[in-house]
């Protein structure tokens, strides 16, 4: 199982803060260089958006305490890499890019890994392996140093290679092997020691979890499966034989859903009276959560959030409320609600509506556990093929302005 999730957080490694863009970028230390290239040789940048972040993150122990944010859970068992952008190469500064994971167990999953970061055009990233044997085994220098052929010729430089037994504040972690692939010993001192092994920082306190927490996003899941299970389909206050009628309207033509949505609305025209709607439904969500209520306890609200989603041409002009950060949240709450109670198109459809509200808010922890849980529901579902396509891309940019 191979997974990607590109990206908005910038790092340092030596401490360069760009007053001019307000942001923290990063310049690699003497470590890391390729063998014989000159020290603090620029790292290129992360393509994905930038969401702004105040916050200082430090290779390689405060990135592996910041891996649950990336992925929006605790990886076991995993090789999960951390890319950078091939793009941006002004200064010697960096931003992190996409971060892959990959159950080590399997092998073409790891290949996957490295085929995805290079089909977006990838050049640098760097590797931790995650997890131990029964008997406490790191990976063998063999399965390193496949990696590194694995990177090489798909034209990705692994600037270096980590292993931790489980990420979890405390924990020891070790280089494997550096830029050239060869392992660098255990002996150093000051910077260069902190780069070869310590143990993992206070992840509670970690610098990418207090951005987290203070841009109001979601703690990471424990582990992948309780990501996904937060999607999961589950008892609902409306009957099944209601569920039932409104998933059968979901092939209505589009102008009848409209005219069930807001009936007797005089002569206004269908994008009128969907703005009318959909502001009521939203109205009235952000009002249950101000007073600590919750949507799915009202059937009636339930039953027109669904509606709104139930047909592909309604679902893309709702798309343009999800961008409104003055809806996203009580909109996202409503797709939440729908999307475990209903089944098929309108479920694919409320949980995409749900990511890219997120994405709006710039709280990625589980935009990529939502479109997955779609393509799981249904993998030829087209709107979550594309928002896949284009997340897996960093495009989140694309994404937002496509939905306007």
């Amino acid at each position: 199982m191979m997974e990607a999730d590109p990206q908005g957080y910038t790092v340092q490694l030596n401490i360069c803060h760009d007053h001019h863009h307000d942001r923290w970028m990063i310049r690699r230390p003497d470590p890391l260089c390729a063998s014989g290239s000159a020290a603090g040789t620029p790292v290129p940048v992360a393509w994905a958006t930038v969401w702004a972040m105040t916050e200082t993150l430090s290779l390689p122990a405060d990135l592996i305490a910041s891996i649950p944010v990336f992925l929006g859970f605790y990886p076991t068992e995993s090789l999960v890499m951390v890319a950078l952008d091939p793009g941006d190469t002004g200064a010697g500064r960096s931003r992190i890019g996409p971060a892959t994971r990959a159950d080590l167990s399997d092998g073409d999953a790891v290949a996957g890994t490295l085929g995805a970061l290079a089909d977006v055009g990838v050049t640098d990233a760097f590797a931790f392996f995650v997890g131990e044997g029964r008997a406490g085994e790191i990976p063998d220098s063999g399965t390193v140093t496949e990696l590194h052929r694995g990177a090489a010729d798909r034209g990705i430089r692994l600037l270096g290679a980590w292993w931790v037994p489980q990420i979890i504040s405390g924990a020891p972690y070790r280089i494997l092997a550096d830029s050239a692939g060869g392992d660098p010993g255990s002996t150093g001192h000051g910077e260069v020691e902190r780069w070869r092994y310590g143990v993992i920082p206070d992840i509670a306190t970690a610098a990418a979890m207090r951005e987290l927490v203070s841009s109001g996003g979601v703690l990471p899941e424990l582990t992948r499966r309780e990501a996904l299970d937060f999607f999961a389909r589950s008892s609902s206050v409306l009957s099944e034989d209601r569920v039932r009628r409104i998933t059968e309207n979901a092939e209505s033509p589009g102008p009848e859903v409209v005219e069930r949505l807001n009936p007797g609305a005089g002569e206004s025209v269908p994008g009128e009276r969907l703005d009318s709607y959909v502001s009521c439904l939203v109205g009235e969500s952000r009002r249950l959560l101000e007073s600590g209520g919750n949507p799915a306890s009202d059937p009636g609200l339930l039953s027109g959030a669904a509606g709104l989603v139930a047909h592909g041409r309604i679902r893309d002009l709702v798309l343009g409320y999800a961008v409104d950060t003055a809806d996203a949240e009580p909109l996202a709450d409503l797709m939440l609600v729908v999307a475990r109670t209903f089944s098929g198109e309108i479920r694919c459809n409320a949980l995409c509506v749900y990511a890219v509200a997120l994405l709006a808010l710039g709280r990625t922890t589980r935009v990529w556990p939502a479109l997955r849980s779609s393509y799981d529901e249904n993998p030829d579902h087209r709107l979550t093929g594309l928002l896949l396509s284009a997340y897996g891309r960093g495009r989140f940019d694309l994404i937002l302005e496509c939905c306007r």
